[in-house]
């Protein structure tokens, strides 16, 4: 849902939070948790509140916030007063962000003009095979168990903590997250409250890589009609 005021195009998205505590820490937990990934965030309006029960007393407190945002792209200047227009470019990589290729590529956009980038980092889940002494591998026994897709996030976590730290010294500006699940699932949720004129994706060699091949540049390419770049890395 968009909406325009003084030529300005906004869009609205909703999003439901929760506390322990009140509806009205359910709110701010839910505008925090949206201002970590949305530019310029405008209002928010709480549409709905209620409570979850449990054995007879309250469990949690929830509310649905409407939430409005800015999609332009014009920006402050350096002035404070001129404003610039942004490029704005979605980055999908994981094991692949220290990568010398996708730096280059950074340092190519920022010379086209100012620019800001959205990370995405998706969980890398692998799932554990398991070996049955008397039959051999039991192909129905591969799952991923909680302790995994645990460990996996917190490994995504900490790629992308690391890449914020080396592009502090940049002038683009950077917000990003985790992903969790599909990646082009997780490419669908960002694309609901933002917009970008291109889509990077960092993968391994094809040898290695999961996502080349599940061939995923090519679907983020045909599912959401951006120009997307594959970046490869360099066999060691």
């Amino acid at each position: 849902m968009a909406g325009s005021a003084n030529g300005q195009v906004h869009k609205i998205i909703r999003v439901v939070a929760t506390s322990e505590t009140s509806w009205e820490d359910a709110a701010r937990a839910g505008v925090a948790e949206a201002m970590k990934t949305i530019h310029d965030l405008r209002s928010a309006t709480v549409v709905k509140a209620d409570l979850l029960l449990a054995d007879g007393g309250v469990a949690r407190y929830r509310v649905k916030l409407e939430m409005a945002f800015r999609l332009d792209r014009s920006r402050p200047g350096d002035d404070g007063a001129a404003e610039v227009e942004v490029h704005r470019y979605l980055i999908v990589a994981d094991h692949t962000l220290p990568s010398p290729a996708l730096q280059q590529w950074i340092d190519d956009k920022e010379a086209i003009g100012p620019a800001e980038f959205h990370l995405l980092v998706p969980e890398s889940n692998r799932p554990l095979v398991y070996t049955d002494p008397t039959g051999g591998v039991d192909p129905q026994m591969n799952h991923i168990t909680d302790y995994d897709r645990l460990v996996a996030l917190e490994e995504a976590e900490e790629r992308l903590d690391t890449f914020r730290k080396s592009f502090a010294g940049r002038s683009s500006r950077l917000t990003g997250e985790v992903g969790v699940g599909d990646p082009v699932g997780a490419v669908q949720r960002i694309m609901g409250r933002a917009a970008f004129d291109e889509i990077v994706v960092a993968t391994q060699p094809a040898g290695i890589s999961r996502w080349f091949k599940l061939d995923l540049p090519a679907r983020l390419e045909r599912h959401f009609r951006l120009p997307v770049t594959h970046l490869v890395e360099e066999e060691s």
